[in-house]
């Protein structure tokens, strides 16, 4: 196995690890809402304890952190995104279920692949945009939840998160390609923590959960997206955005699990296969996107 090929399977892999620890910050933050926890003290604190962690990792490891002073207010400007995506998405899940909310947030592959063409002259082929056409079918079906209604609130916050995120990966993939990624996400994380204890300030409160169980959520959020995060930046550093948006598609797959064991929330067989429509559909164009850079 040549040096190329390994390294694709340690970004496969690094990949889907990140997809797993997004699924399970996702699950857990629900569960620090329902036990008093708010979106804005779950992300301040979980951007606190992931800017410390990957601080406290790298200078063990002894990796030089040091950027340019173009190179740092990129990374500054990149929390911007950073912090409005994780706001839209954790604000979501207190108007629809986890896995619905993660479902529309992972359009954002098909907006990444959108933005691409839009702004880096990448082209769009027909098979994708059939495939693009395919996802809003079976997200459509995903979000028929009968009698009771969708709070739409919760859509719009979700769709939100996809756009701000779709520019995050856009603008981050031309940042870090090439590069060790981990001083960037260090300056990313602690840019977004800035602005998250600012806004904490101004709202005057910091809701934590009130039982045992709420508060090992609201902790295990903060564990769980500092790995998740460190791991998608080494990731993309390896095999560019598009690839890594791919295989990030499996958390929408274990956060449907997730939600089921851990929240109790169960689609409709009508809603499962519509994410299973969107899933395909994404899945199928960025293979599409893959082979076309294999080809140029």
């Amino acid at each position: 196995m040549d040096a190329n090929t390994k390294r694709y399977y340690w970004a496969v892999g690094l990949s889907l690890l990140a997809a797993i620890g997004y699924a399970l910050n996702s699950s857990l933050a629900a569960v620090s809402y329902s036990h008093g926890a708010s979106p804005l003290s779950v992300l301040t604190t979980r951007t606190i304890v992931g800017a410390l962690g990957l601080y406290l990792v790298l200078k063990i490891k002894k990796i030089p952190l040091k950027l340019s002073v173009r190179d740092m207010a990129a990374a500054a400007g990149l929390g911007v995104f950073f912090t409005l995506s994780a706001f839209s998405i954790l604000s979501a899940f207190q108007f629809i279920p986890v896995a619905l909310a993660v479902l529309i947030f992972y359009l954002f592959p098909l907006l990444t692949a959108i933005g691409a063409w839009a702004f880096f002259r990448q082209p769009l082929r027909p098979l994708f945009v059939a495939m693009l056409i395919v996802a809003l079918v079976g997200l459509a079906l995903a979000l028929n939840t009968g009698a009771d209604g969708l709070d739409i609130k919760g859509v719009l916050w979700a769709a939100a998160g996809a756009v701000v995120v779709a520019c995050f990966m856009l603008l981050n993939g031309k940042l870090v390609q090439g590069k060790d990624a981990r001083p960037y996400a260090l300056a990313i994380l602690s840019s977004a923590a800035v602005m998250f204890v600012i806004a904490s300030l101004i709202v005057g409160e910091f809701p934590l959960p009130e039982t045992g169980t709420g508060l090992a959520a609201f902790f295990g959020v903060a564990a769980a997206h500092a790995s998740a995060f460190t791991v998608m930046f080494i990731a993309l550093s390896m095999v560019g955005p598009v690839r890594v948006s791919l295989f990030l598609n499996f958390e929408p797959v274990a956060t449907i699990i997730l939600g089921v064991l851990l929240l109790g929330q169960v689609l409709a067989p009508l809603q499962l296969a519509g994410a299973g429509i969107v899933i395909a559909a994404v899945i199928i164009a960025g293979r599409q996107k893959i082979a076309e850079a294999a080809t140029d």
